[in-house]
């Protein structure tokens, strides 16, 4: 979303760090600094997050002003270095995106929530979920844990999107059903198979690059 810092209520944009804030600080107290201190190449993982997800969130096509598609990226990198170094590289980029390309700081915060923040979670809890209730399959691992989480981020992010240009008054629900909403599916199928694709390749060829992958737990003996 990229909307002029003056289109946006001083309380939305409030709420909007406000959660940003306690996801940060939360990520920033539980993050695995000491791993991180032992392996200290994984920083450089972290640094490329953020250009990766700086990357994924330029390339968009505007619907209408304040409606934009764009990919996400949110689960490969939430399974590549997990979920609290993703939060942490999210904020980073969530504030050059307005830096470098088109919009305000305002949004900022609702960026990272709603770009970031939710599609991390969901794809923290489908793939946690995944390991515990399903069989160690590498199949599993890659159509649970990485495409539909990719394909349910993208569904979050826009029904987020499109509850927040609502409440800003700046679009009736008709016009986003008809011009933004129905639009989406064109979006997450191909969020998946990117997601998808660059996860197979980085658990087959360097599966010590990915966080969330066991390669003698979903493959060795299978």
């Amino acid at each position: 979303m990229t909307l002029p810092n003056h289109l946006i209520p001083l309380m939305l944009a409030g709420i909007g760090w406000a959660l940003t804030a306690v996801a940060v600080l939360w990520a920033a107290r539980t993050a695995p600094w000491e791993a991180l201190r032992n392996a200290p190449w994984r920083l450089n993982l972290v640094a490329l997050a953020v250009l990766f997800l700086l990357g994924m969130w330029s390339l968009k096509a505007t619907l209408m002003p304040g409606l934009t598609l764009h990919f996400l990226g949110a689960a490969t990198v939430t399974l590549v270095i997990g979920l609290e170094l993703t939060l942490i590289a999210g904020l980073v980029a969530a504030l050059l995106l307005p830096l470098f390309f088109v919009g305000g700081l305002a949004v900022a915060g609702w960026n990272f929530v709603l770009a970031l923040l939710i599609p991390a979670l969901i794809t923290y809890g489908m793939t946690r979920a995944s390991q515990r209730w399903m069989p160690p399959n590498f199949f599993i691992y890659l159509f649970v844990g990485v495409f539909f989480s990719a394909v349910l981020g993208v569904i979050a992010h826009g029904a987020g999107t499109a509850l927040l240009v609502m409440a800003m008054g700046l679009y009736d629900f008709d016009i986003i059903w008809n011009n933004y909403l129905r639009v989406l599916p064109l979006l997450a199928f191909p969020e998946g198979v990117i997601n998808g694709m660059i996860m197979t390749a980085l658990a087959l060829v360097s599966p010590s690059l990915v966080i969330s992958f066991d390669d003698h737990h979903y493959i060795d003996g299978r």
